[in-house]
């Protein structure tokens, strides 16, 4: 045999391989006998018009849970910080005018926006196998499903009832250049009684995500919702930071609620599905909520559930735990909503509401 038969039967086999890994490939691709799904997808009129339907109809899962009815106790003595941080602040910075406070309330101004949003639709092709008799029968269906960002610009404003307050006492003239002089309102280093209302307003940015899925009869309907939704003011940029906190249920199952979720725990920036994958507690559970973990110290932390704001315990000893603790008591999808706060917002009558809010769609069952 000569040395160019050698080669070129070498050469056809290499091609026969080749040849028959390429038809496995497609085979795997494509399936044996069936064309490919559709690459693209362009959704009608009337897909976005049941998308935004759809939307509207769930959107009560979605809204920032800090619309208080009323003005809300608080505790006067903003605990562990009155004692040491204020009156360090007071007497470290005159020219800064304080209070303590009793009650507060968030007043969001729901009828002066619009619900926002962006989609993207795809379209997922399912094979589905059975066996008929002695025959596999294979049919295909497809689905489509549109991952919806929903981002809105809320108005609103925080009300504090000040029952002390600190009262301007002179007015400094300070000299920062021959051409510059600074006129400086000076305050007391104590509080003096009162009752005033400190308003401060604020326009905050909601984030908030959902999966839509077309059903066989053509209407849209919720499948997954995000992990939670985040409500920033004044912006994303400018507020606080939130890392992570707990939720324990009455049988001690712990949950940590991340920013950005892992393979263990639950993710704000992860959808789950409605109907199985939130995390479900049951009616009379105790739900502790616990160590929320953020970027700032001279804070405050409220939790939100049910029309109800809840204070935080801190603590009295380095490296106890922050709780809240609370019952949960009526059936369906709950947004349970956590507050973190500068504590400089809460003494300083000057100065903007500055906070970050994580809600959280909880199911209880």
């Amino acid at each position: 045999m000569s040395q160019w038969c050698v080669q070129s039967g070498r050469h056809r086999l290499r091609k026969l391989a080749g040849a028959a890994m390429c038809a496995l490939l497609a085979a795997a691709i494509f399936g044996c006998g069936r064309t490919a799904p559709e690459e693209f997808w362009e959704p009608t009129k009337d897909d976005t018009a049941g998308i935004k339907a759809a939307i509207e109809a769930s959107k009560g899962y979605f809204r920032t849970g800090l619309a208080e009815l009323a003005m809300l106790y608080c505790d006067t003595a903003l605990p562990g910080t009155t004692a040491t941080i204020l009156k360090d602040e007071l007497t470290g910075n005159p020219y800064k005018s304080r209070f303590r406070l009793d009650s507060l309330q968030h007043v969001l101004d729901t009828a002066a926006y619009g619900l926002k949003y962006t989609f993207i639709a795809t379209l997922d092709t399912v094979i589905d196998s059975f066996q008929r008799d002695t025959v596999w029968v294979e049919s295909t269906h497809t689905e489509a499903v549109a991952t919806v960002t929903m981002a809105e610009t809320i108005p609103g404003k925080v009300l504090m009832h000040a029952w002390e307050r600190t009262d301007s006492v002179a007015v400094d003239t300070i000299l920062k250049s021959p051409t510059e002089t600074l006129f400086l309102t000076r305050y007391s280093t104590t509080m003096a009684p009162c009752s005033t209302v400190i308003e401060k307003p604020f326009t905050g940015a909601s984030v908030e995500g959902c999966v839509l899925k077309k059903g066989a009869d053509g209407v849209w309907q919720l499948w997954k919702m995000a992990g939670g939704g985040r409500f920033y003011a004044p912006g994303p940029d400018d507020a606080p930071y939130i890392d992570h906190f707990y939720l324990k249920s009455a049988n001690n199952r712990v949950d940590t609620v991340f920013l950005r979720p892992d393979t263990l725990h639950y993710g704000m920036q992860r959808f789950y599905s409605r109907d199985n994958q939130l995390l479900t507690y049951n009616v009379g559970d105790w739900l502790v909520v616990s160590n929320v973990t953020t970027n700032q110290i001279q804070a405050y932390d409220y939790v939100y559930f049910n029309g109800r704001r809840y204070g935080f315990r801190y603590p009295t000893v380095l490296g106890e735990s922050d709780t809240v603790r609370f019952v949960a008591e009526d059936t369906g999808i709950h947004r349970l909503s956590t507050e973190h706060i500068p504590a400089t917002v809460l003494w300083e009558v000057d100065g903007d509401y500055n906070a970050t809010t994580w809600g959280i769609p909880i199911r209880i069952q």
